[in-house]
């Protein structure tokens, strides 16, 4: 598709006002959050639908694992190439193919006859997630001012828990009749839409300037709202962009590294303290404690997908004030205290209510801090002519980790028992609570070229 591709639907230059400015930031923020939503639609319907899917297609154990994790896979590849395309093609139509993705393959996933013919469906269903979890946030970053960039961003992750939260309480709607397939094939309706609304929407001046589109690009700031700044601002990226000769290879340089090394750690972290278990299992956890039937665990598993919901929207409200660090340094905290309890309630054969309040609290944690503020960090902190590669490479590490989590997390509670394998998971949260409070920096209210600018500064210094 020709990369110079635009619809334009804004009034000229001259005639742009404030007030539509922010309409058309809030209407393109909305509509690439979609693919936000479909990524948590889609990543955590297979977890009412795997206690059908068992019965149905006569799973063992790592034939499940397999049927859970094979997304996660296809999502590994598709954050592989999603850099690529992005900083090719440009964002925007990035997302606009991805949106068709979606809702081919949910509902050739929903109409499968056979494990193998799911399974496939699954994977490219996983390679559209890997490419969303990271152009979404790479185009919002791009389109926002540095002021709200944080609540803008973070409509992603809230966009994800929303589709997390309609996925469970659809799971729990045909729970009765055991439809799983219908799970899946109601993915395509937000699909269509991310499509048709793609197509309106302008394209990251960044992108843009990266593509020596300059008057497009300046064109773009001033849509969006940056009147006599867009020229000051456009300036502003082609000297950053100037100083950037070497490519993906300039994140081997010793300023970049360390941007590198914050990103993968926090890509990382956010998958192995335990959210992939929660998110994808957890009826099959609440059955474990005790509850007594299938639809029962999935109810349980919707409200704490709606407070998934609820908590990431006091956090999005937090991110520009508090900042990012606190809210992962309390997070990180919390979520391993949540997980140690988790632990001793099955070590001592508690209660299923008991688990389902502990889960509760981790998911609150979660929800403050590792869930929407590394998708916004790993947006913020990389140089504009290879942030796409970069967050490539970060989101690479996200799906890595996701995958192994949840591809291993039933053989796990066969090796260590359950209450052994929380506590693994709250050892992991203290690492990750010691890894934001020594390495991650504080990136609110500062411009994208400021926080590049910021690493430089390491590129005098020996270590790394």
């Amino acid at each position: 598709m020709d990369e110079n591709v635009s619809v334009s639907v804004s009034a000229p230059t001259s005639t742009i006002t404030k007030t539509g400015a922010r309409s058309l930031i809030a209407l393109a923020s909305a509509v690439a959050a979609l693919g936000g939503l479909l990524f948590g639609y889609d990543t955590s319907v297979i977890s009412g639908a795997m206690l059908f899917l068992r019965k149905d297609f006569q799973l063992s154990d790592v034939q499940l694992e397999f049927a859970v994790g094979i997304a996660l896979a296809g999502a590994l590849v598709g954050s592989a190439l999603a850099g690529y395309s992005a900083d090719r093609w440009g964002r925007r139509v990035t997302l606009l193919v991805t949106g068709f993705g979606f809702g081919v393959f949910a509902a050739a996933s929903g109409l499968a006859s056979e494990l193998v013919t799911f399974v496939i469906a699954r994977f490219f269903v996983g390679v559209c997630i890997g490419v969303s979890s990271l152009v979404t946030p790479l185009y919002l970053a791009e389109v926002s001012p540095a002021s709200i960039r944080g609540a803008l961003v973070s409509l992603n992750q809230l966009a994800i828990t929303i589709g997390i939260s309609a996925a469970y309480f659809v799971d729990y709607e045909l729970a009765a009749s055991q439809n799983w397939r219908w799970m899946f094939i109601s993915a395509v309706l937000p699909a269509v839409v991310l499509v048709v609304g793609m197509v309106f929407l302008p394209e990251s001046p960044r992108w843009l300037a990266q593509a020596g589109q300059r008057e497009r690009a300046l064109e773009g700031f001033r849509r969006l709202g940056r009147g006599a700044e867009g020229e000051a601002e456009l300036r502003d990226v082609e000297q950053v962009l100037a100083r950037e000769q070497h490519g993906f290879w300039m994140l081997l340089q010793p300023g970049f590294r360390m941007a590198v090394l914050v990103g993968i750690g926090l890509a990382v972290f956010q998958q192995i303290t335990g959210i992939n278990t929660i998110i994808y299992y957890s009826p099959e956890i609440l059955r474990l404690s005790g509850y007594p039937s299938a639809k029962a665990a999935i109810l349980s598993a919707a409200i704490i997908g709606a407070v998934n919901v609820m908590i990431t929207i006091v956090s999005i409200i937090l991110v520009d004030r508090a900042g990012r660090r606190v809210l992962l340094l309390v997070g990180t905290a919390g979520m391993g205290v949540a997980l140690t309890l988790m632990g001793f309630l099955f070590h001592s054969h508690a209660a299923g209510s008991a688990v389902f309040y502990a889960m509760l609290g981790y998911i609150i944690f979660f929800s403050v801090g590792l869930g929407p503020v590394v998708w916004l960090l790993i947006s913020e902190i990389y140089p504009t002519k290879v942030r796409g590669k970069a967050m490539s490479l970060a989101t690479l590490m996200v799906w890595a980790a996701n995958w192994v989590v949840a591809g291993t997390f039933l053989s796990l509670i066969h090796a260590a028992g359950t209450a052994g394998a929380f506590w693994i998971f709250a050892v992991i949260c203290g690492l990750a609570f010691l890894f934001c409070l020594t390495v991650v920096p504080e990136t609110k209210q500062r411009s994208l070229e400021d926080i590049e600018r910021y690493w430089a500064r390491f590129s005098k210094q020996r270590v790394l």
